[in-house]
């Protein structure tokens, strides 16, 4: 069972998070900013799924990508020793006198000497070709180094839910901080509203409901649970996932939590998910209404509002 991504969205995590948002604002009443505009709650609920998101999703897969970064070419040195150092040196060597003889040539504009390029270009070829032999063999060890690397950056970190002091580092302008300081009562108990949808599961679940149709199509000579096996070990370690989801009930669920939530934006921002130009606007109204209504008066950017900066991305 594969559930319908609904229109206005563009994942399955955009999804789930919005949800969660969601229940947190409908489950009590709208701040005070906002009870003259309620179809403002379409863009703060986006805005505050998407900083979520981003702060728990696209921050962690970049540091650990950053850090797989750090530790690769070490763990070749490990592994491969000498041999492998030397491989890389004439490796490099080899390219070197190649691009040089190329640049000499692109920049003097002087006749090719085809055979001795020819020969260089093999040379660089073969070089690169027994560096990369070698690179193969020892992939298994450097693999194994990452993910370790991975688990000890995981060992000290929240995987799941978001703490108290999750949005402590939100930039001055953003949603969050704003609606911090505007209602700080308001945002106390929003917040802790937030926390129980957010509590369990974990939000990269969507993304295997987003390659669940790819790892399906895939599954041929293997089951599809063995698909979405090898597909979570090799992503989980972004994101800290310590395990993964029984996907049928998790595409259940989320089948569910799609049309409560397309039934919500619906019911308070009539257009907000099919007009691209309604959602703009709200954005931007709602962004007025935060500027005007923060005690510390902190402008925006000039340029278009928060929501559609690389902030947040678009929704």
């Amino acid at each position: 069972m594969q559930p319908t991504l609904p229109n206005g969205f563009d994942s399955w995590t955009q999804v789930l998070t919005d949800w969660g948002v969601s229940r947190a604002y409908a489950s009590f009443s709208p701040p005070c900013c906002f009870r003259d505009r309620p179809e403002l709650a379409a863009p703060f609920v986006a805005e505050i799924g998407a900083a979520i998101r981003e702060k728990a999703l696209g921050q962690s897969a970049r540091q650990i990508a950053l850090l797989h970064a750090r530790v690769t070419e070490s763990a070749y040195d490990q592994a491969g020793g000498s041999d492998y150092r030397a491989t890389r040196r004439i490796m490099e060597a080899a390219q070197e006198r190649y691009f040089a003889v190329w640049r000499h040539h692109r920049t003097s504009r002087s006749e090719w000497a085809a055979p001795e390029f020819a020969a260089l270009q093999r040379e660089k070829d073969q070089a690169q070709a027994a560096y990369h032999a070698v690179r193969r063999r020892h992939e298994p060890f450097v693999r194994e180094t990452q993910a370790a690397a991975a688990r000890a950056y995981w060992s000290s970190r929240r995987v799941r839910g978001i703490p108290d002091t999750f949005f402590s580092d939100a930039t001055l302008s953003s949603t969050p901080a704003r609606m911090q300081r505007i209602h700080p009562p308001w945002w106390g108990v929003f917040f802790g509203k937030l926390q129980k949808p957010l509590a369990h599961g974990h939000l990269a679940e969507g993304y295997l409901l987003d390659a669940l149709p790819q790892l399906r199509a895939m599954a041929i000579k293997k089951t599809l649970a063995a698909m979405i096996d090898e597909w979570h070990q090799a992503n989980a370690p972004h994101w800290g996932w310590d395990r993964p989801s029984q996907y049928r009930m998790l595409a259940k669920r989320a089948g569910d939590k799609a049309g409560h939530l397309t039934r919500w934006f619906n019911a308070r921002a009539p257009g907000y998910l099919t007009d691209r130009d309604v959602k703009r606007s709200l954005h931007a109204d709602l962004a007025k209404r935060l500027a005007a209504a923060d005690p510390w008066s902190v402008p925006l950017p000039a340029g278009r509002p928060a929501f559609f900066r690389r902030e947040h991305g678009l929704n």
